[in-house]
């Protein structure tokens, strides 16, 4: 069924309508029109009766199973259906909410996003010549224009058109070209504000009469912020001009979005760049797997980088272009992601990665899990240990689900509404958050499809990896510490599988992040190899330096004295036999440290890396040319930079120094310690 219209009765769009999202100023706009607030809250009680009293019917006979849930969600689909586009929305909204419906109503909600009657296409002409008439007009503007759509959403609908060479309003924009021409449908934001100020006064009674942690009050002013904001359209032009630049500017360019002409763009008119290309997941070429890698970055990078998170995760809305890229499309609704939840996702990840579980409860508290109302309940419960099981198998799983133990991001909300059911209803998910599930397993789902064994945790670690590596912010040091070192005897211990592990990965994060051109591998080893080198010899010195260098010190100091005093390799010990003055000052000097033997296991893992990468190298069909090839590219590369690093490599060199006497004089004066006790 074709969304309802416009109540009748109101003023034309727009009025005294606040332009973003205020219940208190809706309230006061309506309270001055009862009759069309009690005409619409009847026309929503009477199009709901019927499915209410058959809940209460199902609730009261004790009916349930999976075919009652069915039956209902494909009515409360038809519902929404029915009672027009703010109903639809929030139908869309709730059904990435898995801990607040069942898994039968969510898939049917998720419905909502597609087949979408579109409105008659003389209205949006006349949408169209009034929008732009200080440019022309339809004729004065548009070459050509579809005569119907070719696509229609809840809020709106898209034309395919040309822009006339000599279009007023251009500016810097490239008259001549195909462009999407997306259209509002009439009369949205007084509608839409009706409804959300209708639902928006039912909300506490809703959540007492449900038992929620939600506050849904609160819900409801959220989607009314995110859907009064879509109604604008020149907001979503800016949005998709500042997701390209920060793509740009962190040298992602593999990623893009359709470029709007904001000179012809007005609220209620988008006119942007005709994107050719296929739909991500019905695409059969061989760079989905890669492109599901950039879309991963790509949101990794809006989630713990730019904080404005697209949150319209739709298949329909990834598309791989013509030139091989990724393009997100639709950038209408968006979610702000706080620097403190930024950090605190990547907190959370370090303590589970650690295993440092004594952490998490404070996490679920940082990230919106569990509200401050429930922290002693799940202080009193295992929830939050629960709750870390759910996501270590995550990470150790994925992929194929016929492996016992392996579970997917779809899974996750499954497991925390089993988890809420268990402990008593003390957890939730919070917004944003349910946004990154939908993401992810949208692309997971991409995945998946390609490739049986996908894994999108795995796929996450070149942004993390990267990120940790780059951000010497104090919350970041701690979190990376924590990922590579674990207390020991002799205090902590760097776990040098995990460095090599985020080492890989962050040459992973350049490949996926570099243009499909003909030499790319090339190109993303020399641009790997530039930014370690810019890491390394910092000169103001960064936390993964310092990492290295002290280990480089403790790596150098142990195996130096191993070999030393091995007979086998050293003439020392033979030297020192007729000396007994002198052996004991060199046992002084060379006495064992607490942690030699993990330094040595460490300092084997590297060399097993470095040894399996020249195999590797090796092996290839020309593996002796292609090594000649790496050096030919990386010695002008340094040639280049050194200038730019000789101030960094001298710092660099003196904090190595003071690195390693603070190891030998530490050393020296512990077996001092211990020979004196």
């Amino acid at each position: 069924p074709a969304p309802a219209p416009a109540p009748a009765g109101l003023v034309p769009a727009g009025g005294d309508l606040p332009a973003a999202w205020d219940y208190a100023a809706v309230s006061q706009h309506f309270a001055a029109r009862p009759g069309v607030v009690v005409a619409r809250s009847l026309q929503i009680a009477a199009e709901s009766a019927g499915f209410l009293a058959q809940l209460a019917l199902d609730r009261t006979l004790q009916r349930g199973g999976r075919d009652t849930g069915e039956v209902r969600a494909r009515q409360l689909r038809a519902l929404l259906e029915r009672l027009g586009p703010a109903f639809m929305k929030c139908g869309q909204a709730v059904s990435i909410r898995v801990d607040l419906l069942p898994a039968a109503y969510l898939r049917e909600l998720r419905e909502l996003q597609d087949n979408v009657p579109p409105f008659p296409s003389d209205q949006a002409r006349g949408i169209l010549e009034r929008e732009l008439a200080g440019s022309g007009g339809v004729d004065g503007v548009f070459e050509s224009l579809s005569a119907e759509p070719v696509a229609a959403a809840t809020l709106g609908q898209v034309y395919r058109g040309r822009l006339r060479a000599d279009a007023p309003g251009l500016g810097g924009y490239a008259g001549g070209r195909e462009v999407a021409v997306k259209v509002q449908r009439p009369d949205m934001l007084e509608a839409i504000s009706l409804d959300l100020m209708i639902l928006r006064s039912f909300a506490p009674l809703l959540r007492r009469s449900l038992g929620l942690n939600s506050d849904v009050a609160g819900l409801v002013d959220e989607w009314g912020r995110g859907f009064v904001a879509e109604l604008d359209y020149r907001t979503e032009g800016v949005r998709a001009v500042e997701f390209a630049e920060a793509m740009r500017r962190r040298n992602i360019d593999t990623v893009t979005s359709a470029e709007p002409a904001l000179g012809l763009s007005t609220g209620q008119v988008l006119v942007s760049e005709w994107m050719e290309g296929e739909r991500l997941e019905q695409s059969s070429s061989e760079d989905v797997a890669k492109l599901c890698g950039v879309a991963l970055t790509a949101y990794l990078t809006m989630l713990l980088d730019t904080g404005t998170l697209h949150a319209d995760p739709h298949p329909g809305n990834l598309l791989r272009t013509q030139d091989g890229r990724l393009c997100i499309l639709d950038w209408g609704l968006t979610t702000e992601v706080t620097r403190d939840q930024q950090y605190a996702i990547i907190e959370y990840i370090s303590h589970l990665v650690s295993e440092d579980y004594a952490k998490v409860p404070k996490d679920l508290v940082k990230l919106g899990f569990v509200p401050e109302s429930k922290v002693q309940a799940m202080e009193d419960s295992d929830v939050a240990t629960a709750l870390s099981y759910v996501f270590r198998q995550l990470a150790a799983g994925g992929g194929a689900k016929e492996i016992a133990g392996r579970i997917n991001v779809a899974d996750i909300g499954v497991e925390v509404s089993a988890l809420k059911d268990k402990y008593g209803n003390i957890l939730q998910i919070p917004t944003y958050f349910a946004y990154i599930l939908r993401s992810f397993s949208i692309l997971e789902g991409i995945g998946l499809s390609n490739n049986p064994d996908y894994q999108i945790v795995q796929g996450c670690y070149p942004y993390i990896a990267r990120r940790l590596f780059n951000d010497d912010s104090e919350r970041a040091k701690a979190a990376l510490r924590a990922m590579l070192y674990t207390p020991g005897k002799g205090g902590d211990q760097l776990n040098a599988r995990r460095l090599v592990k985020l080492a890989g990965a962050f040459r992973s994060y350049t490949d996926q992040r570099m243009s499909k051109l003909g030499d790319e591998g090339r190109l993303a080893d020399s641009q790997v190899f530039r930014e370690a080198l810019g890491i390394l010899f910092s000169q103001n010195g960064n936390n993964l330096q310092d990492i290295v260098l002290r280990e480089m010190a403790r790596s150098i100091d142990t195996a130096g004295r191993r070999l030393l005093t091995d007979p086998a390799v050293s003439p020392l010990p033979l030297l020192l036999q007729g000396n007994p003055a002198l052996r004991a000052q060199v046992e002084a000097l060379t006495v064992e440290a607490e942690d030699d033997e993990i330094v040595m296991d460490s300092l084997t893992v590297f060399l097993r890396y470095l040894a399996d990468e020249a195999e590797a190298l090796q092996a290839r069909p020309e593996g002796s040319r292609e090594a000649r090839e790496v050096v030919n590219d990386f010695l002008p590369t340094v040639q280049e930079m050194a200038p730019e690093l000789a101030p960094g490599a001298v710092s660099t060199f003196v904090r190595f120094n003071a690195y390693l006497l603070e190891r030998v004089s530490s050393r020296i004066l512990a077996g001092g310690r211990a020979a004196r006790g």
